[in-house]
């Protein structure tokens, strides 16, 4: 009897050790983990800039899911930090444990939106000065449209920067185009634009137009903070280093088609189809190959870009 007793007694204390340790694990996870930024203080016992930094990107990502805007990080400093060769350094660099990857030293950080996503909803743009955050939004021409006289006219917007507590959060708006890729404008400044606002020459995007592919997201966890990022990320930096876009030139394009206008015939029609083909075929395998190429000649580095 006392040995049936015993072992009861040990079965038990393992079922509640077991159960206890599950319920630390839980709550480190859910409660703990969450909010380490929050309470990390340096020697002096004053908050750093990092933790500053980190607490301005959980107040943008927490509105952001609020309002279902699904933005992915793009900013080519902390992807460089996520990738693979980086990681595998990561334990010999010196960084503050609770912000290792989002807290670079920059004081701009870099997001990207699908801008079929986007919807122009007040209070998207409310919460956030709630919050604190100050707006700068620049817009451009609607290249979609370029083509149509009567519509070249219509504006978008290309880019959002929200600025709190001297920090940027810079998020670039891709559109998709009619060759099934994304795009986005450039960032230019109008006259009457502040141009202290932000630090423009840091920007990782805006100096020209670029065009991608459409990424593969994943959300993840980094620094305690749930983000969508690229799932192929060496594949995004080297697309964002080649992104540079040259638009139509549909002035001089209209110009040429009126003095020789597009043989509509069906041999032509069949030839050009044929052609198209066959470049997205060499594009596509030359990419799956990683082998880059260019156009160095022929009628696509032409004006005839209806």
């Amino acid at each position: 009897m006392p040995r049936v007793n015993r072992t009861l007694v040990f079965v038990l204390l393992l079922v509640s050790s077991c159960a206890f340790l599950l319920f630390q694990i839980y709550y480190y996870r859910n409660y703990v983990s969450k909010q380490t930024g929050l309470h990390l203080l340096n020697p002096a016992g004053h908050v750093t800039s990092s933790q500053v930094q980190w607490q301005t990107l959980k107040k943008f990502l927490a509105l952001a899911q609020h309002f279902r805007l699904a933005v992915f990080l793009a900013d080519t400093t902390v992807l460089t930090l996520l990738s693979q060769d980086a990681l595998r350094q990561r334990d010999r660099m010196i960084r503050e444990p609770h912000c290792s990857f989002l807290c670079t030293g920059r004081p701009i950080t870099s997001f990207a939106l699908q801008a079929n996503q986007w919807k122009l909803n007040p209070g998207f743009l409310l919460a956030a000065e709630q919050k604190g955050f100050e707006l700068f939004e620049v817009r451009g021409h609607d290249p979609r449209l370029a083509s149509l006289d009567t519509l070249s006219g219509e504006e978008i917007p290309l880019h959002f920067l929200f600025r709190l507590h001297g920090y940027i959060i810079h998020v670039v708006l891709l559109y998709e185009r009619s060759g099934n890729y994304l795009w986005h404008g450039a960032l230019r400044l109008k006259a009457n634009m502040d141009r202290s606002f932000a630090p423009f020459k840091l920007l990782d995007y805006g100096r020209h137009a670029g065009a991608y592919e459409r990424p593969e997201l994943m959300l993840t966890v980094i620094d305690s903070l749930d983000i969508r990022v690229p799932r192929n990320i060496s594949q995004y930096l080297v697309q964002q280093q080649r992104a540079r876009y040259l638009e139509c030139r549909y002035h001089d394009a209209r110009s040429f088609l009126q003095l020789y206008p597009d043989d509509s015939s069906t041999a032509a029609v069949e030839f050009r189809r044929k052609a198209k083909a066959l470049l997205n075929l060499a594009a596509r395998t030359l990419g799956e190959l990683d082998i880059p190429f260019w156009i160095s000649s022929g009628t696509c580095l032409g004006i005839t870009c209806f």
